[in-house]
Formats: structure tokens, C-alpha cells, sequence
């Protein structure tokens, strides 16, 4: 005789599944992340645009410094997003191939290769060691 799920267990994990996959999505934090930088790009970019009409207006050899001193900034701003993007990039990779040797553990595999990560494991007496791509990512010693 099959048991299925009763309405409140089967809403209990649905909840305790979406609190995890809330918790641990990293991707909900980039795209605020690069939402924030767009937006910031466009207030600069709007911002240059209306400091460029004004020095074609008034013609003031301190309105080219100004701009080009936001032409600066702005490169200046830019840079540091990218360098964001590719942290953020880095700490992506990091969380996934943590997550694949999680599932290489749980399934008792000393080796799993999925969404770009190369799981190896080694277990020697007192000591686990987990790598990806042939570099350490982690070494716990076991407790007897």
C-alpha cells in the first residue's frame, strides 16, 4: 500500500524547499548587483549628457574639464563593475563546485564532473580531501 504526502507535509517541504533555494541563490544577489550598476551607469550617462549641453552652451573651457574629468570617473566606475561582475563570477564557481562535491559525497562518489566543476575525492585514515580541477578547495579532518 502506497502513502502519499498529507497537504501539510507536502507544504512543509515546499517551504523548507524554497527557504534553501532562497537562501543559497546567489543569482538573486547578481542580478540586484548588476541592476544597481545599470542604473548607476545611467545616471552618469544622463548625467554627461546634460553637462555636454551645457558646455556647448555657455562654451566654457572649465566645462571640458569637468567633463572630461567625468569622462574619467565614468571609465573609473565602469572598471570597478567589471571587476564586481567577475568576483561575483569567481564566488559563483566557487558556491557550484562546493554544491557538486556535496552531491559527489551524498552519492559516495570519488569523482563527479557536471556544470563545470570536476569533483575528485580523497579519503585517507583521518582526512578528506576535496578538489576541483586538480586544486584544493577543501580538507577536513575526520573525527573517529
Amino acid at each position: 500500500m502506497t502513502r502519499a504526502f498529507t497537504l501539510l507535509e507536502s507544504l512543509l517541504v515546499l517551504l523548507i524547499i524554497s527557504f534553501i533555494t532562497t537562501l543559497f541563490s546567489s543569482e538573486i544577489i547578481q542580478t540586484v548587483h548588476l541592476f544597481k550598476g545599470e542604473l548607476f551607469v545611467l545616471q552618469f550617462e544622463n548625467f554627461y549628457k546634460r553637462s555636454q549641453e551645457e558646455a556647448a552652451l555657455l562654451q566654457k573651457s572649465e566645462s571640458l574639464i569637468s567633463i572630461a574629468l567625468l569622462a574619467f570617473l565614468v571609465s573609473f566606475i565602469v572598471s570597478s563593475l567589471v571587476q564586481v561582475r567577475q568576483k561575483d563570477t569567481e564566488e559563483n564557481q566557487k558556491i557550484e563546485a562546493l554544491n557538486v562535491a556535496q552531491m559527489a559525497i551524498e552519492s559516495h562518489l570519488t569523482e563527479l564532473s557536471i556544470n563545470g566543476s570536476d569533483i575528485k575525492i580523497k579519503e585517507n585514515q583521518n582526512l578528506l580531501i576535496i578538489s576541483n580541477h586538480g586544486k584544493e578547495i577543501m580538507r577536513l579532518e575526520l573525527q573517529s
